[in-house]
């Protein structure tokens, strides 16, 4: 006799989405609102500052997270709903998440003064929206189709944003995160940081189709 599958894992993963979707919403709404006097300081108005947001890969990475969300909750069945219901897509934004939490708590964190409500952010950006996200990600109730193969796809994205905020730094000068700037650190140190980097993501997503495969062994094991 074998187990039957539950409807309690979807149940629990779209409560987890709703609390999910709120959350990320909050944090970046609130990084946008509290962080105004920063920006200013930074010579950036309303319209500069939220594009400026875009340039981070938090809040980026958390602008997909409301998109995974978003996918889990709407009747819609539209492209980009489609992409973000394919669990290799939602699995690569857990490992792209779980990056952007790993490399701010060891390596960036305490690089900006920061008042309460700008920290109260912070913590949903960088800490509570992370582990929420794999909380849900664990929930979801089929990863059956995961390979260690997907993982060169789900690094591409980062890869390609390292390139671009690399370029756009080397051209202006100004670079998106201290541990990136060549000007500081010099061109040897930034390289071992970028592939200290890619070689942590690319540790997560192994990790991700791990536990993937030992939840879907679990969920074909017989009842006792």
């Amino acid at each position: 006799m074998h187990s039957m599958p539950s409807s309690s894992h979807a149940f629990s993963a779209r409560t987890l989405a709703w609390c999910g979707l709120t959350l990320g919403l909050a944090g970046i709404a609130g990084q946008y609102v509290f962080f105004q006097p920063l920006f200013r300081q930074m010579g950036m108005g309303p319209l500069s500052s939220a594009l400026g947001m875009l340039m981070f890969f938090t809040v980026l990475t958390n602008l997909t997270l409301v998109a995974a969300y978003w996918s889990c909750l709407s009747q819609a069945s539209n492209r980009m709903i489609r992409l973000f219901r394919r669990t290799g897509v939602r699995t690569a934004l857990a490992a792209h998440i779980a990056l952007v939490a790993i490399v701010y708590i060891t390596a960036l964190r305490g690089h900006v003064e920061m008042n309460l409500p700008m920290l109260m952010t912070d913590i949903v950006l960088h800490y509570l929206a992370p582990a929420w996200y794999l909380l849900w990600w664990w929930r979801l109730p089929e990863k059956t189709a995961l390979s260690y193969s997907c993982i060169p796809a789900w690094m591409a994205w980062p890869v390609l944003y390292l390139g671009l905020v690399m370029l756009a730094g080397l051209t202006t000068g100004a670079f998106v995160y201290p541990i990136l700037d060549v000007n500081l650190l010099g061109a040897k140190v930034v390289a071992v940081n970028m592939i200290l980097i890619l070689g942590l993501l690319a540790g997560l997503c192994a990790a991700l189709v791990f536990v993937a495969r030992l939840q879907h062994g679990k969920t074909k094991a017989p009842a006792r």
